[in-house]
């Protein structure tokens, strides 16, 4: 049996809830129309974009993170782009954080992250729009938390695993970008 446009919604949600990117944002996620209009946070919101009930379900999923604008002494509003740009490589390394080892889905980005203007509320927002192909039935769980996440660190790549009492194990790596 196919899952529907909010189970899929309702997945890709506590993915990122149990997210790096989600500790990166100072506000909350939400699903689509359920995020308060004058939150002046930085409010991720996922929303079902399109999908196709074949034998393997697949479709598309966007996440819109949300970022206050900076008000300058002279009443104009401008993108915090620095703050924006921190986004976007953390919603990258996120994206490709998403492996079938935590659900039945295989993602991977639609199109380059990038960042829109909202004008009328004084607010950018970083855009991810994930593909997703999903391979299990409407029951399989998700497995979260996640078992390790991959950052992107000066000197490599650090392997982060959570204990069953959300215990952060570190382990450097010993591999380093010449390696490759």
């Amino acid at each position: 049996m196919a899952k529907t446009a909010k189970q899929i919604q309702s997945d890709v949600y506590t993915l990122l809830r149990d997210s790096n990117l989600y500790s990166k944002i100072t506000g909350e996620v939400y699903r689509n129309g359920l995020r308060p209009r004058d939150s002046g946070k930085e409010d991720a919101v996922v929303i079902f974009t399109t999908g196709t009930p074949d034998e393997i379900q697949t479709g598309v999923v966007t996440v819109n993170i949300f970022v206050p604008d900076l008000a300058l002494d002279n009443g104009v509003w401008i993108e915090d782009m620095e703050r924006t740009a921190q986004l976007e490589l953390s919603a990258q390394e996120w994206a490709d954080s998403l492996s079938c080892e935590v659900s039945c889905y295989r993602f991977q980005l639609q199109q380059t992250i990038y960042t829109e203007v909202e004008p009328e509320t004084h607010e950018h927002f970083v855009v991810i729009k994930l593909r997703y192909r999903f391979y299990g039935d409407d029951c399989e769980p998700l497995r979260v938390p996640q078992p390790s996440v991959v950052s992107r660190e000066e000197n490599g790549y650090d392997h982060v695993f959570v204990t069953e009492d959300n215990a952060a194990i570190e382990i450097p790596s010993v591999i380093r970008d010449a390696d490759y």
